[in-house]
């Protein structure tokens, strides 16, 4: 048996994308067909466009903001910003969900955190389950978010 893979189509940065404004001043440059809009206090999530029919159930973006000291994680370099980086996985009744957590310095002892969320089905849901997702043009769609950030001056 041949596992099919579905490709996202990852449009290159630049005139395709959409900057969007988000929190403390941060300018986030965003792939056609994203949905942003509120989500809780003071957290903006943003709705990335995936194939149908995949394991692929949902990947998102939540944006919030913070004050004072950055969170505990691993610092990496991205587009020549520091990020305090925490990664985990859930799973859930059929789901598994990835979460990617970067935080970087806003300014002024504030902080802005992106948390990438991919969300999947567990193919033994399925007597037939679908096939799987390019992990890699998710995983690129993330890195094109975060190299061309653009944060306030500090």
């Amino acid at each position: 048996m041949t596992a099919a893979v579905v490709v996202l189509s990852l449009p290159a940065a630049g005139t395709a994308w959409t900057e969007s404004p988000g929190p403390q001043g941060i300018s986030l440059f965003l792939p056609p067909g994203c949905a942003v809009a509120p989500y809780a206090e003071g957290v903006t999530r943003v709705e990335f466009p995936i194939p149908s029919g995949t394991l692929l159930a949902e990947f998102f973006l939540l944006i919030e903001a913070g004050g004072g000291p950055l969170p505990p994680g691993q610092p990496i370099w991205i587009g020549g910003r520091r990020f305090i980086l925490r990664h985990w996985l859930e799973g859930a009744a059929g789901s598994r969900y990835e979460a990617f957590r970067f935080v970087a310095p806003a300014g002024k002892g504030r902080w802005a955190a992106l948390t990438f969320v991919i969300h999947t089905a567990n193919p033994g849901m399925f007597s037939e389950p679908p096939p799987p997702y390019d992990r890699g043009a998710v995983l690129g769609m993330i890195w094109e978010v975060l190299a061309t950030a653009r944060f306030p001056a500090r």
